[in-house]
């Protein structure tokens, strides 16, 4: 009897020891197929191509190819959807941004999603908006703006880039502190190009600006100010609106953001093995470099910071959002 024991518990120890060294593999294998990256926006776009690159960086480490697939819809909603239900296990990831993962949810609390539907891996990029007017208006600063804007008897026409978009909020948020309120709000699809031809054309006073603008119609816009803390070192020329004497209090969360995230529920050894290739090929000089020459500007966030940053911003822009959503209801009553 005892020398039956001794055999099952020889047993067991050798099914415990199969056990954990098949899990200590089967880690170990990962990726032992290609990722994917899931970009809300249609490829071509700055995102697609910026996932490109960092994917064909990172593949190097990985040992297995990194594709991204545009998954296009619902203002980029339906690409954070299908990413929240994916399996857990590291083959996809989602480049998020600001609009369709926290703004998009103001707007609709029923989208389907919400910050816990998400683990993030590290913040990658952030899309400072300006205020940008006609290489030739009169105005050189913000202060010479206001009053201009004041001595015109109308209503401006001010671009906001979408209709409902977080361009839009900060530059309404802007105009409210440096108190311009005879304004129209005109709406384009994005902050580039249609936008910017407003100027040129006439149509717009000034408009919400991003940098590239700076590169693509150079010489034929000024930027007046960046809405930000800091001044941008892409274009440290460009003084920020708050040095200026007009600080709208909204941080980082004044930008556009992006980053990687992964569905909940993530095993913390496939996080940490996407956190280091991902963060190494971010941190790449190779990465920075083709990001800079697309006035893409890189922010040193780790997964921690990144996640602050979720909430913190749905904090700062619920109540624009909600001014945002009278303002529409007044316009179709």
């Amino acid at each position: 009897m005892r020398s039956l024991n001794v055999k099952k518990c020889a047993v067991a120890i050798f099914v415990a020891c199969a056990t954990l060294m098949l899990g200590v593999a089967t880690a170990a294998e990962f990726p032992d197929k290609p990722i994917t990256i899931v970009v809300e926006w249609q490829a071509g776009s700055g995102p697609d191509v910026a996932m490109r690159i960092l994917g064909e960086i990172a593949s190097r480490d990985l040992g297995q190819p990194v594709v991204v697939q545009n998954i296009v819809g619902g203002s980029g909603t339906k690409g954070l959807l299908a990413v929240a239900n994916a399996a857990a296990d590291g083959y996809t990831i989602l480049n998020n941004w600001v609009a369709p993962h926290v703004v998009a949810r103001l707007f609709n609390p029923g989208v389907g999603y919400d910050n816990d539907s998400f683990e993030p891996i590290l913040g990658l990029m952030t899309l400072p908006f300006t205020l940008a007017v006609k290489a030739d208006h009169p105005a050189n600063n913000v202060a010479e703006f206001v009053k201009w804007a004041n001595a015109q008897g109308r209503p401006i026409n001010v671009g906001v880039c979408a209709a409902l978009s977080v361009p839009r909020m900060v530059m309404e948020e802007f105009l409210r502190e440096i108190k311009i309120t005879d304004y129209n709000p005109v709406p384009y699809n994005g902050c580039m190009p249609d936008n910017v031809k407003g100027l040129l054309d006439g149509s717009l006073d000034a408009t919400t600006g991003v940098l590239i603008a700076e590169k693509v119609f150079k010489g034929a816009i000024k930027t007046l100010a960046v809405i930000s803390d800091e001044r941008i070192s892409l274009k440290p020329d460009i003084p920020t609106a708050k040095e200026q004497g007009y600080d709208i209090g909204w941080g980082e969360s004044a930008k556009g953001w992006s980053g990687l995230v992964a569905p909940k529920g993530l095993p913390a050894d496939v996080r940490a093995t996407l956190i280091d290739t991902f963060g190494k090929a971010w941190r790449s000089d190779e990465f920075r470099q083709k990001m800079a020459a697309n006035f893409m500007i890189i922010e040193d966030m780790d997964a921690a910071t990144f996640r602050k940053l979720w909430d913190e911003s749905e904090a700062t822009l619920k109540p624009a959002v909600e001014r945002l959503l009278k303002a529409k209801a007044k316009e179709g009553s």
